[in-house]
């Protein structure tokens, strides 16, 4: 009887405290905008290229792959007749994204630790920091893709209207990764370079600049890769082509936005520690 007691008081603990930080969340909302803006801002104010290196990651990993396969050192098939450009240039902007979502909980959080132990203020804003960030770098990398689509004439179908649930489904799985591995990631540096040499790896068992195999033990570690659906299947909403994964993707976002959910009470139990191990 006292299990059940003490299980119910930590369901309602728990829900207290996602209460706690949503009231942060919005009252954080505005400040978060502002050091969004003010870093936007320096970041590009003394850059002679400015946005273009938002881009810069997206064209240059195409560029190398688009070479790669047109002098024949890499011979790449792509099913469904989908041009080989906007088979890359799709899928390394899509990659790009969900590195960035991934690594944006630690990295905005990292650049506020010279306030984070001095000014009182909620630190979910830093988080939403981060995710604005991400949303800004997407609205930027979406004018290479429109770009591709018209050079190639390709023509979107009715599945065009399911990319906005793609999107939002990659950058919840993506952030609550990211979010998950924050606090030990600002106490630990090993975790932020984990993530760094990581993800370029991740990459290469993911369809990003060729397809899935067909035979082999890389065909299972394709399958065994959740990016694989979600990736193919936002990519097949941009250029017309049946998705596959959409029963997938729906059971996966539910799945990260619990882990989310407890992502940011972990977030918020440890942030304490993380400060004072800061601070020390």
């Amino acid at each position: 009887m006292k299990t059940v007691v003490y299980t119910s008081d930590k369901k309602t603990h728990f829900f207290q405290e996602l209460k706690s930080i949503c009231r942060d969340i919005k009252s954080s909302n505005f400040l978060a905008y502002q050091m969004t803006k003010r870093d936007i801002q320096s970041q590009h104010r003394q850059s002679l290229l400015g946005f273009f290196w938002i881009l810069a990651p997206v064209i240059i990993n195409s560029l190398i792959w688009l070479f790669l396969n047109g002098s024949g050192v890499v011979n790449v098939n792509i099913p469904g007749g989908i041009p080989y450009p906007v088979f890359v240039i799709l899928g390394t902007t899509i990659w790009n994204i969900f590195a960035e979502a991934v690594q944006s909980p630690i990295t905005a959080v990292n650049s506020g630790r010279a306030i984070i132990s001095k000014i009182n203020f909620p630190k979910e804003a830093l988080l939403m920091k981060g995710l604005y960030t991400v949303l800004f770098n997407l609205a930027i990398k979406m004018i290479p893709v429109i770009a591709i689509l018209i050079v190639y004439q390709v023509a979107p179908s009715w599945n065009l209207l399911l990319f906005p649930f793609y999107i939002i489904a990659l950058m919840i799985f993506a952030f609550a990764i990211g979010l998950i591995m924050t606090p030990l990631g600002l106490i630990y540096t090993d975790i932020s370079k984990a993530l760094i040499t990581g993800i370029p790896f991740l990459m290469y068992i993911t369809p990003v600049v060729y397809a899935a195999p067909k035979v082999g033990i890389f065909k299972f570690l394709f399958n065994l890769n959740p990016l694989t659906y979600i990736i193919n299947d936002m990519r097949n909403t941009l250029v017309g082509v049946e998705t596959n994964s959409l029963l997938f993707t729906i059971i996966l976002t539910v799945i990260s936005f619990i882990v989310l959910l407890i992502g940011l009470v972990i977030f918020r139990k440890s942030m304490p520690i993380v400060i004072e191990k800061i601070a020390g």
